[in-house]
């Protein structure tokens, strides 16, 4: 018997990885296959973006090449009803700010709502982020902190 509750648990689980991906490997167009176009995102008081559109041009201009994040997205809550569903995620999050010489990382819970669309599939509606901590380490007080920005593929065809 398949579990259509458990499938949509699954599908938007991937979702979100994939989300999360897309943002560390600033891949706009993969991001934006996960977003509803009316979607509305607020990651700190003073970042609220009211569109998919809005959102991808805000991040393509704060990630630059000098910025290195990593985000992770674990224990997830959903609860699903029909169409729509909530969740909410704990995530971890750091950024490597080569510019300003700063490491910034944190934990979040980030309280998300979905809708399924017929032709795309589940979609991020709404991303809400309660930060519950934020530490930040100068690399200057790190001499021996080295970043490597030179990516490389082991899985790639020799």
């Amino acid at each position: 018997m398949h579990d259509l509750q458990a499938q949509h648990r699954w599908d938007i689980q991937e979702l979100k990885h994939t989300y999360a991906r897309c943002v560390d490997t600033r891949d706009w167009a993969g991001l934006a296959a996960t977003l509803a176009p009316e979607m509305t995102a607020q990651f700190r008081p003073d970042w609220i973006t009211d569109g998919a559109d809005a959102l991808i041009t805000e991040m393509e201009q704060r990630l630059t090449a000098d910025r290195i994040t990593a985000h992770w997205m674990i224990q997830p809550t959903l609860e699903i009803d029909g169409d729509t569903a909530r969740g909410t995620w704990t995530m971890a999050d750091r950024t490597i700010c080569t510019d300003i010489g700063y490491v910034i990382e944190g934990q979040s819970l980030s309280h998300d709502e979905y809708r399924r669309d017929p032709e795309r599939g589940w979609l991020i509606t709404s991303i809400t982020y309660q930060r519950v901590y934020e530490a930040r380490m100068s690399l200057a007080d790190t001499p021996s902190f080295q970043v490597t920005t030179t990516p490389f593929d082991l899985l790639a065809p020799r």
